[in-house]
């Protein structure tokens, strides 16, 4: 233990010194679950994450906004993992340490096993960075694949105790897009973690990913993998999948560009968000991408009836890329007669 302690005092010093500091104040309303997993995991207090996500992998946790409370828990734990250093190599290394040692000292935790996989991928895409494959160092990519396979080595070696948590099924996907595993085999991962958890709705976005043009996939396919998984998920969600996970393709590919580049279509995604709102109507942030979709989609009656029922809650950052010039501009559009 006193080479925990050791690794603890060392990452806590860093956090406070990037400003990560457990107490600071958040630029915008964080969820309590990723406050007290974030918490916990700075002050290295592996038994509270251990409940706490024992806990929000049982039936039932579904956020007001229709979000996932396990998911909440891991954007705890990768704003520390993921904590964006300027030399990010000693504290991963810090991290890579202490995780292998509550793995050896919680063999029977998938938690514990998982993290330490989760670690090895951060360290792994330090060295791709998020740039084109072309622009990375060819040894930065061997590095890159090497810590890749290492984490899946690992998952694979502890996969009777890791697999009992779709953690570990999300970890794999994001193994599997870096070392080009085929779709097919991304998405029966997926499966699997899904028949684990089937609230854990993360993995589909995990799926998406890979699915995305930058990665080698389509508008089509992308489009026929979001419509099956809006089936799949219509008793708990209705149609609401459908824009969630357009709104998710076009952050992080289409941007403005979405209903040119992809399959989106605007009447079935208003009628998603529409019946979305319906089932969790405190959710401010979708009602805000509702607006923007709106605005992308040039339907300007939608938008102006949507920025009229957020009044003060419309939040800049759920408007899109430079989302501040683009909300100036769809009120602009909202205020022509």
């Amino acid at each position: 233990m006193r080479y925990a302690s050791k690794t603890l005092n060392t990452l806590l010093a860093w956090a406070v010194a990037c400003g990560a500091a457990v107490a600071a104040p958040a630029a915008a309303p964080v969820s309590p679950i990723t406050t007290e997993a974030e918490q916990a995991f700075w002050w290295g207090d592996f038994a509270a994450l251990e409940r706490q996500n024992a806990l929000l992998r049982q039936p039932g946790h579904i956020a007001a906004d229709g979000g996932s409370d396990v998911e909440m828990f891991r954007v705890g734990l990768s704003r520390v993992i993921g904590n964006h250093l300027a030399d990010r190599e000693p504290y991963l290394r810090e991290l890579e340490a202490l995780t292998l040692q509550w793995a050896t000292e919680h063999p029977q935790s998938a938690l514990a096993h998982v993290l330490h996989a989760d670690v090895l991928v951060s360290h792994a895409w330090s060295y791709r960075g998020d740039g084109y494959a072309k622009d990375v160092p060819p040894q930065a990519y061997e590095d890159f694949q090497t810590y890749l396979q290492r984490a899946a080595e690992y998952l694979v070696a502890h996969a009777d105790v890791a697999l009992t948590d779709s953690y570990a099924h999300d970890t794999l996907v994001r193994i599997g897009m870096g070392l080009g595993w085929s779709a097919a085999q991304q998405r029966a991962t997926a499966e699997d973690g899904l028949k684990r958890n089937p609230e854990d709705i993360g993995l589909y976005f995990s799926v998406l990913s890979t699915m995305l043009p930058k990665w080698g996939g389509d508008a089509r396919s992308l489009d026929k993998y979001i419509r099956q998984v809006t089936a799949q998920t219509k008793a708990v969600y209705g149609t609401g999948m459908y824009a969630r996970l357009y709104s998710y393709a076009a952050e992080n590919q289409y941007g403005h560009a979405l209903f040119e580049d992809s399959g989106a279509d605007w009447p079935t995604m208003k009628r998603s968000y529409e019946d979305m709102l319906a089932r969790f109507p405190d959710s401010p942030g979708r009602r805000n991408r509702y607006a923007y979709m709106a605005c992308l989609a040039k339907d300007t009656q939608t938008l102006r009836s949507q920025l009229e029922e957020l009044g003060p809650r419309v939040d800049a950052s759920k408007w899109g890329p430079n989302p501040q010039r683009s909300l100036e501009g769809c009120q602009r559009l909202a205020a022509k007669v």
